[in-house]
């Protein structure tokens, strides 16, 4: 793992570089540069850049300038930015680029610390899900290679099994089941639980407008043990009982 300061000012870049336990942390090497322009050449180079700690405040071009750059170029390292000042646009800037860490100057040692510590954590976190993304994508047939819709097949075709959801979910598609949330909830906007009951109240809906099941019939098909918490969720998601809903729906 490898870091890369940013500074114009170059005691700063010298004096966190030479007193930083890099090792303790689990870096391996820190490069420095007193430039954007000097910083992009080391990310254009063979240099592979997990973290990038930048000053704000550079001539010609900042820091927060030299990350837009980065993500224009397909470049994604933990980004911790140096300030000087407590500026409300470079916290709004900064967040719009998805800055991970924002420090200002002095830097408190042991606050740096953690912040480095968490950086770290962040890129073998990172790198985990790249790892299950790989191997989930050996796992999938070629002619079913989106996740999503795997999940979403998967969930449709079991929605009557009590016991669905991403432990169930994940064994059957050989998949890690923290990584399945992540990337469920991050291609959706929704949480894994949350779409399955959905689409249980959908399906529950369909057999309330279309059948003359009962209550645990219609229970029995989608998945829910206990006919009181149905009706709760029922209520929850349509704004009325099941008994209302198929009042003012039937049409069997």
């Amino acid at each position: 793992m490898n870091i890369l300061v940013v500074d114009d000012e170059y005691y700063i870049v010298k004096n966190i570089i030479e007193t930083t336990d890099w090792s303790a942390l689990g870096i391996e090497q820190a490069f420095p540069a007193y430039s954007a322009s000097q910083a992009k050449r080391i990310f254009e180079g063979s240099q592979d850049i997990d973290i990038l700690l930048t000053d704000i405040e550079m001539p010609r071009e900042t820091g927060l300038q030299l990350v837009e750059w980065l993500h224009e170029n397909n470049f994604h390292p933990i980004v911790l930015v140096l300030t000087g000042h407590q500026r409300f646009d470079y916290a709004q800037e900064a967040l719009n680029l998805h800055i991970f860490s924002y420090l200002l100057k002095p830097i408190d040692p042991d606050q740096f610390m953690e912040k480095l510590a968490a950086a770290v954590q962040e890129v073998k976190k990172n790198a985990w899900y790249e790892k299950e993304r790989l191997n989930m994508e050996e796992h999938l047939s070629t002619d079913a290679s989106d996740p999503i819709s795997v999940i979403k097949d998967y969930i449709r075709s079991h929605l009557s099994d009590p016991e669905l959801g991403r432990t169930s979910i994940a064994e059957k598609i050989h998949m890690n089941p923290d990584y399945l949330s992540h990337i469920f909830s991050t291609k959706t906007g929704a949480s894994l639980s949350s779409y399955i009951m959905d689409e249980r109240m959908t399906t529950a809906k369909r057999l309330l407008a279309t059948t003359s099941f009962s209550p645990q019939q219609i229970c029995d098909q989608i998945g829910i043990a206990n006919v009181s918490y149905f009706y709760r969720q029922f209520k929850k998601s349509s704004g009325v009982t099941p008994q209302q809903y198929r009042e003012k729906h039937f049409h069997g």
